[in-house]
């Protein structure tokens, strides 16, 4: 073995290709062993001073000089002399960020260099007319003409075709060329696009095809995540993996602008690495690290700006008010003076007469002492009637400001990286007194501590805050309370229905100011460090541990309302607190092995520890002797002493296996398997295996395809894999017990058997023989680029199916009040496709631009819930009424209801019609002209509850989006577009503001467009039915209710110019300045009449009833971002 005294740059003796030099050994003297591939077998041993470099080339055997400074390597096989003409630069991106590590090449031999830590480089040429060929990992090669030039500053664009791209995938990272499952990834800058205060997850929105976001509009809300549908009438929400910690409480307090990419994982071939937590997929969250060899770099956005509500709901006055009430008598067959004529407020003649006052009711100027006022109990709060009408909706809706900080510094030297980042975001609602703000800090680091050996970290703390009365009870109130009602009082105190034959909404105002100190604060803590041991080139150990602390606190006062019909004359506190802790223990094992150039092989082995507990404490207490915040602790209340608490557990541990091959990069294989043991179940179905098999084929790559100069890439893929879901309840399998005073007397002792003693009895009946949800994927992708790689597209054809389903046990009455445990019976199917396009202008082109659309289809279908083939399971009740239900052989959630055939124009017809649920004497009390024609759907010649059916699917037949980006010069513009198609709706709202539930205000078209003998007579637009005080039937879930959600909406515009380098000079130095203007919410295109069509309560039981939400708002903002 032959010692070399000189650092050098190994070539391999049979490629020419450069071993990365190990940046440890510019800082010490090392000795490096490398073991040379010719067929004689030599091996060198070489050290490694400072100072100058030596390389040895094993062919010619000889060694050349090499300046470190420089990183410069010579390769040819002529002296270092052969090098006259030198030549120096800088590599950065299209932002001016310094590149280091970018290759610097005269064509045509081997005489490159690397750039230094801030990007510089210098070579020196054999030809001064020669050529340099610069290249970096992720952006497009670039050939540079030297022309006898000796200076250069040089600017590379991001890959276009993005083959080289790295993608995070489960426990690791593949190239994007090498990848056979179905992902998706939305980068950094598509995050930062949407100027919203929402979790990270709504940035999604309509960026990755096959993945339905629902965002909730209020500060702080979390959306609903499905991805590629609903397959379970359980849990549907995808695992979140952040930084490697699997989480069960997705996003929440984890600040967007730490993020550098989301990764999808949509099928079983891709996250069945996961197993039994990846039924619903897989959403994987990468943040911001460092880079090795970058100086530090201080980076500072800020954006500011404001926020509105679109109120495009038309409520009647209060004039309007009483000539519909006048109506109602009208079509009731009353008459002036009859019995049931006339109103409290608007009097009883033939008009209605707007009073004076509302409290007390129906009173004029001069006939009320205002002297007797008093706002207490009793209550007597003297109200004038306000003539025009209160807009309720413009009352509690305001304009309100939003902004946000956000400070981060990164960097790293030649053994280790950091970034550090620091957060704030304050953002009122649009609602009164309501908001959301959030503090958050994240640091990262990695470091080599030697060549093998690595470790680091990763570490969030949030801290965030939702203020108010962020529910929709305001804007429910605010569309059904008398407009006749004023905000006040004549003394300055809140008015309400307290004033009769006002309806019995609380005033909305005074909801929001009473509530505008309850709060919900979160801590969040996630963290993990970890170990990794190269143990050799190709083989390394890595053990990781992560915890995610997540604590809540909430505070929720209810105050005296006096004004109100049902009034509470008591003040109230309720706290609580929920504190979550998880941990995970990770051990992995990486080999990765290139044989013969030809054949690479990645294998990994693992195993996962995890433990989940969840403590919940509740207290509160009434009868306050004052509402000071001071004041209003629990200790001070006297009445109502309540508390209750419990806690929830669960573990999982894993063991699984991952290997990848590829033969020339050509064909592509992947093998993955997971064993998951779970204490969701009992001991003899506690453990599941969950395998995935996917493949992929290269064509492009094949000879035959050589003179195909259309076709720069294509590639097919196919996938089939195993996931399981155990989110169906910690103790399904265990049969549980507990005390309650009201279902049991006989206590433990035996003792007793009065109901002073609490007694212990069954309350959950276990079934030990359940097990996982089993969910089975197949996946078929393609994925090709044309026109010199600006336009790429990616297709996935998929079925998934749900089998083992968990489904509510069903027993005879005489079982009691026993809670039933599910058993494994049901099933369900989605299948659908993904499609992603993007197409790039020419990088030559002096105007840049990027289009990129998604578009995805699902079909839902549920094959079987248990035994009986027409089980129905129906949603939530709704005032009394259920609208959704799951049955075989139909989506999830469809709705059900009676067809409306229209109306009854005439006697006739009624005589004609199937009559309406009729007594015992055949009389139908119901059906009369104006009212709805219900279908008689089996026949039978009544109609009654055997006549609902079907009537309509909350799931889109498409979902999509569109995102443009522009660049010139220092401009640069982006529009981002959002939608689906094919939906329906239920508009319960509608219900509340078009029939007399709660005899408040309405809908002006219930006045100006309903059902009269003469509007039908003239042929007058009608768009609803008769106007009658005992309108109860027609409030029946029906079609009526059911509207096209479809919509289509202008999600974000954002308008940004770039600094020049003149003036980043003039203003000391700085890399980047730029400032923008963002609008979202922009327009939206719709036939929904409701508030918004984009609802969802977060039920898989009850998708697409729009039943109250919080509307989204436009945002306006101005920001700007520097860079040092």
């Amino acid at each position: 073995m032959k010692k070399i005294s000189n650092p050098l740059w190994v070539l391999d003796n049979c490629c020419y290709q450069i071993f990365g030099w190990k940046l440890a050994l510019l800082l010490s003297l090392t000795t490096l062993f490398v073991i040379d591939a010719t067929a004689s077998g030599l091996s060198e041993e070489i050290s490694a001073p400072t100072g100058k470099e030596s390389k040895f080339d094993p062919i010619i055997g000889t060694a050349m000089e090499k300046s470190v400074e420089k990183n410069t390597f010579y390769s040819d096989k002529t002296k270092k002399d052969t090098y006259q003409f030198n030549v120096t630069g800088t590599v950065t991106d299209t932002n001016g960020q310094p590149l280091p590590g970018a290759n610097i090449v005269e064509k045509g031999t081997t005489n490159g260099v690397q750039t230094d830590f801030d990007g510089n480089f210098s070579l020196s040429l054999a030809d001064e007319n020669g050529t340099l060929v610069v290249s970096y990992i992720g952006f497009a090669a670039k050939e540079i003409p030297v022309d006898g030039q000796s200076t250069f500053t040089i600017a590379l664009e991001e890959s276009a075709a993005g083959l080289d791209e790295v993608i995070v995938v489960g426990y690791g990272s593949q190239s994007k060329e090498s990848l056979t499952g179905s992902v998706a990834t939305v980068d950094e800058e598509e995050l930062n696009a949407v100027p919203t205060g929402g979790d990270a997850a709504s940035r999604m929105q309509g960026r990755v095809a096959g993945v339905t976001i629902t965002t909730n509009s209020a500060p702080g809300g979390n959306a609903v995540v499905r991805v590629r549908g609903v397959g379970s009438i359980n849990n549907n929400d995808p695992l979140y993996v952040i930084d490697g910690v699997p989480t069960t409480t997705g996003l929440s307090g984890v600040n967007p602008n730490d993020i550098e990419s989301m990764t999808v994982l949509k099928d079983a071939a891709s996250s069945a690495i996961y197993g039994s937590r990846a039924a619903n997929g897989v959403i994987l969250v990468t943040t911001k690290r460092g880079s090795k060899g970058r100086k530090p770099s201080l980076s500072l956005s800020v954006r500011s700006g404001v926020q509105r509500a679109n109120n495009n709901i038309n409520l009647l006055n209060t004039e309007e008010v009483g000539l519909l009430k006048w109506q109602k008598f009208t079509n009731d067959g009353l008459e002036v003076g009859d019995p049931g004529w006339g109103d409290l407020q608007y009097g009883n003649g033939a008009t209605p007469q707007i009073p004076d006052y509302i409290f007390p009711n129906g009173r004029m100027e001069g006939e009320v002492d205002e002297s007797l006022y008093n706002f207490g109990d009793p209550y007597y709060g003297i109200t004038r009637a306000n003539k025009q009408g209160t807009d309720w909706l413009d009352e509690i809706f305001t304009v309100a400001p939003i902004q946000e900080y956000n400070l981060s510094v990164s960097g790293g030297t030649e053994d280790m990286n950091y970034a550090i980042s620091g957060g704030y975001l304050n953002q009122e609602g649009i609602l009164n007194h309501t908001g959301f703000d959030r503090y958050s800090l994240r640091a990262n680091t990695d470091i080599n501590i030697t060549d093998w050996f690595k470790v680091g970290q990763s570490l969030s703390l949030t801290r965030s805050n939702r203020k108010g009365n962020l529910s929709t009870s305001a804007i429910e109130y605010a569309l059904r309370t008398h407009p006749i009602i004023p905000v006040y009082d004549i003394r300055g105190n809140f008015a309400g229905t307290q004033s009769k034959g006002t309806g019995n909404a609380q005033n909305p105002v005074a909801i929001l100011y009473r509530d505008k100190d309850d709060f919900s604060r979160q801590l969040r803590i996630l963290a993990n460090v970890y170990l990794q041991f190269n143990l050799t080139d190709d083989l390394s150990f890595k053990t990781m541990l992560g915890v995610d602390s997540n604590n809540r606190k909430a505070e929720d006062r209810t105050l005296a309302n006096p004004e109100f019909t049902q009034t509470n004359f008591n003040n109230s506190l309720e706290l609580s607190h929920n504190e979550g802790f998880q941990y995970n223990f990770t051990n992995t094992l990486n080999y990765s092995k290139t044989i013969r150039e030809d054949h690479s092989l990645d294998v990994l082995l693992g195993m996962e520890q995890i433990k989940n507990r969840l403590e919940y404490f509740a207290a509160g207490r009434s009868s306050f002797a004052f509402t000071d915040l001071d004041y209003m602790i629990l200790n001070a209340g006297t009445e109502n002493q309540t508390n209750e608490g419990f806690f929830d557990e669960w573990a999982l541990f894993s063991f699984f296996g991952r290997v990848n091959y590829n033969y020339k990069g050509k064909y592509l294989f992947e093998a993955v398997a997971r064993r998951d043991g779970s204490s969701r179940f009992n001991e003899e179905n506690r453990w599941g295996v969950f395998p995935a098999f996917s493949a992929g084929w290269r064509v492009s790559d094949e000879k035959f395809m050589a003179d195909v100069d259309w076709l720069n890439s294509l590639k097919l893929r196919v996938g089939w894999g195993q996931n399981g879901n155990d989110n169906v309840g910690n103790y399904n399998a265990y049969s549980t017990y507990r005390a309650d005073g009201f279902e049991s007397y006989y206590n433990l002792s035996g003792s007793g058997s009065t109901s002073t003693q609490a007694g212990f009895h069954a309350y959950k009946l276990g079934n030990p023989d359940s097990r996982w949800e089993t969910n089975t994927t197949t996946n078929i992708g393609v994925d090709f680029s044309i026109l010199d790689y600006r336009f790429d597209a990616s297709v996935d054809v998929y079925t998934r199916k749900t089998t083992d389903m968990l489904y509510p046990d069903v027993k005879p009455d005489t079982w009691g009040a026993l809670e039933l445990s599910s058993v494994n019976v049901g099933e369900m199917r989605n299948s659908g496709i993904d499609l992603i396009m993007n197409y790039r202008s020419d990088i030559d082109s002096p105007l840049q631009y990027t289009i990129s659309a998604n578009l995805s289809h699902y079909k839902n279908e549920v094959i079987r819930l248990n035994d009986n083939p027409d089980e129905i399971r129906f949603g939530n009740s709704l005032l009394n009424d259920t609208y959704t239900a799951t049955t075989p052989g139909r989506p999830i959630s469809s709705f059900f209801g009676y067809i409306v055939d229209g109306y009854f124009n005439t006697q006739e017809e009624v005589d004609s019609h199937a009559p309406y649920n009729p007594d015992v004497s055949g009389v139908d009390a119901y059906s009369r002209p104006g009212v709805f024609k219900y279908r008689d759907v089996n026949g039978d010649g009544v109609i009654d509850p055997d006549d609902r059916t079907f009537i309509g699917s909350p799931h889109p037949d498409l979902s999509y989006g569109l995102n443009m980006n522009f660049k010139y010069k220092n401009w640069d513009m982006t529009m981002f577009f959002q939608g689906i198609l094919g939906n329906d709706l239920v508009n319960f709202s509608s219900r509340t503001v078009l029939f007399n539930r709660f005899d408040g205000n309405y809908l002006k078209k219930r006045l100006y467009e309903s059902w009269t003998p003469e509007r039908y007579q003239n042929g007058d637009r009608i768009t609803v039915p008769i106007s009658l005080n005992d309108d109860s039937v027609m409030q029946r879930p029906s079609t009526f209710f059911v509207e096209d959600g479809s919509y289509f909406r202008m999600k974000n515009f954002e308008l940004g110019y770039s600094f020049s380098e003149k003036v980043l000079e003039k203003l000391g130095g700085l890399n980047r300045f730029r400032i923008y203007l963002q609008t979202t919410n922009l327009f939206t295109i719709t036939n929904y009449s409701g508030i918004d069509p984009e609802t969802s309560s977060g039920d898989d039981r009850q998708i697409g009833v729009d039943s109250g939400l919080y509307p989204p708002s436009q945002i306006f903002m101005m920001g700007i971002n520097i860079n040092l």
